[in-house]
C-alpha cells in the first residue's frame, strides 16, 4: 500500500511523458496489488470505498441517510487522485464533495442536474407530422408548441416522474406518464388520435363532476392525485364522493344518495356497460365498491340534468372508464383493508394494451386480530385486452369479477342461537368495437352479458324467551342474469354542429327462491308495522326485455351559446311501458370567465325484475317513476394564473310522479337481515319532491395548497295520505370543506371536515304497565313518522401520504385517520326497550364507528 501511494505521488509530479513509464514500472513490481487499488471500485459499496479513501489520506464526513447502504460504485474510476475518484464515485448519486471545517471534505447532496426531453408529435393512423401542438407539463412552466415536422424540446426540466400533456384542438388529448432522469435526455413518440367530435368536449351538463381527468375541464374536476389524496376508507373511490354538493350517504356505506334520491336511482357505468349492485359486504350495508380505484382514468358524476345517453335511471350517472397503458407497469398494494396486485401495459408498439387487477379484501384477519367471530371474506378481478386491428377500428375484451361470503356461528347462553351463511357474487364479461368512420364519423359498440347472484340462509332462535320458536329461518336465493348490446353514433355535421344517437337492447332475467319465517317475542304494536310474523315465500323466473333508443343534437349557432335538444325512448315487456323523455340543455358563456348551464327534462325508472322487495312479500313489478328535472348554474373564476377562485353557485328542482313504494328500517340503518327486525316500516308515497341551492367554491395558494368548500341548503319530502314528510336522508344543511397542503415534494396531507343536519327518526317512547298476573312490562309507543331528527352528524378525516422514487420504481405510503376527533355521531337505536336498576326505561343509542385509523403501502414499478 505504501509503495503504491509513493509511486502516484511521483508520478502527479511528474511531466505527463514521465507518467506512463511510471505506471508500467508499478505495474511490473507490483502487478496484482495495484490492479486491486486501481480497478477494485466497481461494484462495492459506496460507503466501504468512502473509508477506503479515508486511510489514502482524505477526511471524509459523511451520514447514512445521504450514502445509504444499498448505494454501490456505478462504474471504476478513470482518476488515480484520491480526491477526484471521490468527485467520480459520488456523481453517480447525486452526491458531492465540498470543504467543511478543519479540511473536512464533506459529502453533501449535489444540486439536481436538469433533465431535458426530445420527442415527435404524429398522427395516429396516418403516421404524419402534426405541427402546433402545445406540449406541457402541468403544474410546471415548462411549455413548447411542436415545429412544422412535428418535433419539439424541452429542456431545464426537474428530474422526476412527470406528466406530459400533447393538446390541439381536433384530437382528443394525450397524456403520457414518464421518468426524466437527472442530466439525461429522454426521447419520446406522440401520437394524437383525431377528435372528430370536437364540439362534444363542451360541458352542457350542470351538475356535473369529473372527479379522475388528468386534464380537469370544469371548475369542480378533480384529478388522479386529489382523488388519491382525499380520505377515503379501504381505498374506495365511492366513499370520496360524499365530500361532493349534492352527495350524501351513510357513514358505513359505500352507496351514495344523490340529491335526496335512494341509492338506486343512480346509473353505475365501467367502459359504457351498466354495473348492478357493485358493492362489496352486502351484509354490512354495502361497504365497499367492487371496482378498483387504481385502473380508473376517469369517473364522470352527474347530480341532475344529464343528456338523452343516459336513461332508466332518475337521480344521476357515475360513469367511470379505465385507463389507457402507455407503458409495462406493475402494481403492489397492502392495506388494512385491502391488498392489491396490478399490472398494465402495451404491446405491438401500442396498437394494443392490457390491465390486470387483483384485490383480496384483508376485513376477515383484522377482525380476528380483535376477537371477532365474524369474518366476511371478499375478493375482486378486473381486466381489459384491446387491440387495433386496424387503423381507426379497435377490439376489447373486459372482465369483471366479485365474490363475497360470511360463514358465522355464535350461541350465546341464556340469549341466542346464531348460524349466517351467505354468498354473493357479480361477474361482467364484455366486447367493444370503435371505429372511426371517414373524417366526422364515429361507432362505438358494446356486447355484455352479467350475472349476479345472492345466496343468504340463517337460522336464529331466542333461548331467553318462553316461546321456544321464537326467532327466523331464513334462505334468499336469486341469480340475475343481463345480455346486451348497445351501439353509440357521433357525428360531427359541421363545425357547429354535433349529432350522437343509439340504441341499447338487454334481456334481463331473475330467478327468485324465496322462504322466510319468523317469529319475533317482542314486536312493536303499531298500525304502520306491517305483521313480522308468519311465512314469506316466493319462487318465480321473472323475465323480460328492454329496449332504447336516444338522438340529441348539439349546436353551437354563436361563439356564446351551445344548445343540445336530446330525446330518449323506453320500453319494457315485463310491464308494458313506453315512455318519451325529451331533454334541453343549454350553456350562455358571458364572458370568458363566466358560465351560465341550464337544464330541464323528463327522466324515468323502471323496476327491474331483480329489484323486487320479496322479502318484504312484495311479489308485482311497479310503473315507471317518473322526475321532472329542473336546474340552473351559475360559474365564474376570479383572479389569476395559480391562485384561481372558483365560485359556482346551483339550484335544482326534482318532482317525482307515481314514486315506488318501499320498506325501510328506521331506528337501526345496517342489519344483516332488515326483513325480519321489527322496525321494518312501509312507505308508499303518491308524490315525492327534492329542491336545493348548493353554493360551492375552490382555490389555491400557488402549488402547495388548494381547497374547496360548499354549502348546500336542500329538501326532499314524500307525500303519504297527502301529508308530507321528510325522507330519511333529508339533510336541509351541510357543509363540506377540504384542505390538501403539499409539503416538499414528496409529502402531502388532506383534512376534510363534513357536517349535515341530523336525519330523521321517529320518537320512541316506553311505559311500565302492569298485567293481570301483576307482572310488569314495557309497552311502546311511536311519535309521528320522521317527526324528530338525529343529532347533527359532524367528523374530521385525516389522510397523509408520502411518495419515494426510486430507481425501480415508486414506494408509496399512507396513513388515515376517519373521524379524528372521536365524534359519537348518532345512528339511531335499538327499539328493545329496557328497563333500568331504577325502574326508568332505557333506549340504547347506535353510534357510527369512533376514531377509526388505517394505513397503506403501494410500490409502483
Amino acid at each position: 500500500m505504501i509503495r503504491i501511494q509513493r509511486i502516484q505521488e511521483i508520478s502527479h509530479v511528474a511531466p505527463r511523458w514521465g507518467r506512463g513509464l511510471v505506471l508500467i514500472f508499478a505495474v511490473l513490481l507490483n502487478g496484482p496489488l495495484l490492479a486491486e487499488e486501481v480497478t477494485g471500485y466497481a461494484g462495492r459499496p459506496l460507503g466501504e470505498v468512502l473509508r477506503e479513501l479515508e486511510s489514502r489520506g482524505l477526511e471524509i464526513f459523511f451520514s447514512s441517510n445521504l450514502v445509504r447502504s444499498e448505494m454501490r460504485v456505478a462504474m471504476e474510476p478513470t482518476s488515480l487522485e484520491p480526491r477526484q475518484i471521490l468527485d467520480e464515485i459520488l456523481d453517480p448519486h447525486g452526491l458531492m464533495a465540498e470543504a467543511g471545517p478543519g479540511g473536512r471534505l464533506v459529502v453533501v447532496a449535489a444540486p439536481a442536474k436538469p433533465a431535458s426531453l426530445r420527442g415527435l408529435v404524429r398522427e395516429r393512423y396516418s403516421d404524419a407530422p402534426i405541427a402546433g401542438v402545445r406540449v406541457l407539463i402541468p403544474g410546471f412552466s415548462a411549455e413548447v408548441f411542436s415545429a412544422a415536422d412535428g418535433s419539439f424540446e424541452l429542456t431545464d426540466l426537474e428530474a422526476g416522474r412527470r406528466t406530459l400533456e400533447a393538446h390541439l384542438p381536433g384530437f382528443v388529448v394525450e397524456s403520457v406518464e414518464i421518468f426524466l432522469p437527472p442530466g439525461q435526455t429522454v426521447e419520446l413518440m406522440i401520437r394524437l388520435e383525431p377528435a372528430q367530435l370536437a364540439i362534444d368536449e363542451i360541458i352542457v351538463t350542470p351538475s356535473r363532476v369529473s372527479l379522475m381527468r388528468e386534464n380537469p375541464v370544469a371548475g369542480l374536476d378533480l384529478d388522479r392525485k386529489d382523488i388519491f389524496a382525499l380520505p377515503h376508507l379501504g381505498d374506495d373511490i365511492y366513499r370520496a364522493l360524499t365530500l361532493l354538493p349534492g352527495v350524501s350517504g351513510e357513514e358505513a356505506s359505500a352507496r351514495f344518495n344523490v340529491r335526496g334520491g335512494r341509492t338506486d336511482e343512480v346509473l353505475m357505468l365501467l367502459d359504457r356497460v351498466e354495473l348492478f349492485e357493485p358493492y362489496h359486504l352486502k351484509d354490512y350495508g354495502s361497504a365497499l365498491s367492487i371496482v378498483t380505484p387504481r385502473a380508473l382514468d376517469e369517473v364522470n358524476l352527474i347530480t341532475g340534468g344529464f343528456p338523452a345517453e343516459y336513461g332508466d335511471r332518475m337521480s344521476g350517472v357515475l360513469d367511470m372508464s379505465t385507463f389507457q397503458p402507455e407503458h409495462r407497469k406493475t402494481l403492489l398494494g397492502l392495506g388494512l383493508l385491502t391488498a392489491e396486485i396490478g399490472s398494465s401495459g402495451a404491446f405491438d408498439d401500442q396498437r394494443g394494451d392490457w390491465i390486470g387487477s387483483l384485490r383480496r379484501g384483508q376485513l376477515d384477519l383484522a377482525l380476528e386480530f380483535f376477537g371477532q367471530r365474524q369474518k366476511p371474506r371478499y375478493w375482486d378481478g378486473l381486466g381489459k385486452l384491446r387491440y387495433e386491428i386496424r387503423p381507426g377500428q379497435r377490439v376489447g375484451l373486459h372482465v369483471l369479477h366479485a365474490d363475497d361470503s360470511l360463514d358465522f356461528f355464535n350461541v350465546d347462553p341464556g340469549d341466542t342461537e346464531e348460524d349466517y351463511l351467505t354468498s354473493y357474487g357479480s361477474s361482467y364479461v364484455w366486447l367493444t368495437y370503435q371505429s372511426i368512420l371517414g373524417s366526422s364519423l364515429f361507432v362505438d359498440t358494446a356486447v355484455s352479458y352479467g350475472r349476479v347472484d345472492r345466496d343468504r340462509q340463517s337460522r336464529e332462535v331466542e333461548l331467553d324467551v318462553e316461546d321456544e320458536n321464537a326467532g327466523f329461518t331464513l334462505i334468499d336465493k336469486r341469480v340475475l342474469e343481463a345480455v346486451g348490446i348497445k351501439q353509440d353514433w357521433n357525428f360531427q355535421q359541421s363545425k357547429g354542429h354535433y349529432l350522437k344517437w343509439g340504441f341499447d337492447v338487454r334481456q334481463l332475467e331473475t330467478d327468485y327462491d324465496y322462504f322466510n319465517t319468523r317469529e319475533l317475542d317482542d314486536p312493536l304494536e303499531d298500525v304502520r308495522f306491517e305483521p313480522r310474523t308468519g311465512t314469506t315465500e316466493f319462487r318465480r323466473l321473472l323475465s323480460g326485455d328492454q329496449y332504447s333508443a336516444y338522438l340529441s343534437s348539439r349546436s353551437r349557432p354563436i361563439d356564446a351559446l351551445t344548445l343540445e335538444l336530446g330525446l330518449r325512448y323506453d320500453e319494457h315487456t315485463l310491464i308494458p311501458e313506453h315512455n318519451l323523455s325529451p331533454r334541453v340543455n343549454l350553456v350562455v358563456s358571458p364572458g370568458e370567465r363566466s358560465t351560465l348551464r341550464f337544464a330541464w327534462g323528463y327522466f324515468y325508472q323502471s323496476q327491474r325484475a331483480y329489484e323486487l322487495q320479496v322479502e318484504d312479500g312484495v311479489t308485482k313489478l311497479a310503473k315507471a317513476e317518473r322526475t321532472e328535472q329542473r336546474v340552473i348554474g351559475y360559474e365564474r373564476t376570479i383572479g389569476t394564473k395559480g391562485s384561481d377562485l372558483l365560485l359556482r353557485v346551483e339550484a335544482y328542482q326534482r318532482e317525482v310522479t307515481n314514486p315506488r313504494s318501499r320498506y325501510e328500517n328506521i331506528f337501526q340503518p345496517v342489519e344483516i337481515f332488515p326483513e325480519v327486525e321489527p322496525d321494518r316500516v312501509l312507505f308508499a308515497p303518491e308524490r315525492a319532491e327534492a329542491y336545493g341551492l348548493e353554493i360551492f367554491a375552490r382555490g389555491s395558494a400557488g402549488r402547495q395548497i388548494e381547497w374547496w368548500a360548499s354549502y348546500t341548503y336542500s329538501n326532499v319530502e314524500d307525500r303519504i295520505d297527502n301529508v308530507w314528510l321528510p325522507r330519511r336522508n333529508d339533510q336541509p344543511h351541510a357543509f363540506k370543506i377540504d384542505f390538501n397542503y403539499r409539503a416538499g415534494k414528496h409529502w402531502n396531507v388532506n383534512m376534510a371536515w363534513r357536517y349535515h343536519t341530523g336525519w330523521p327518526t321517529t320518537a320512541l317512547f316506553g311505559v311500565l304497565e302492569e298485567d293481570d298476573e301483576g307482572e310488569f312490562e314495557i309497552v311502546t309507543s311511536l311519535g309521528p313518522l320522521h317527526g324528530e331528527r338525529l343529532t347533527d352528524y359532524h367528523r374530521l378525516d385525516l389522510r397523509a401520504s408520502r411518495e419515494w422514487q426510486r430507481e425501480r420504481g415508486v414506494l408509496g405510503f399512507f396513513l388515515e385517520i376517519q373521524n379524528a376527533y372521536n365524534r359519537k355521531n348518532h345512528a339511531g337505536f335499538d327499539p328493545d326497550l329496557e328497563e333500568g336498576p331504577d325502574g326508568s326505561i332505557v333506549l340504547h343509542k347506535a353510534t357510527w364507528s369512533e376514531i377509526l385509523p388505517s394505513f397503506g403501502v403501494t410500490w409502483e414499478f
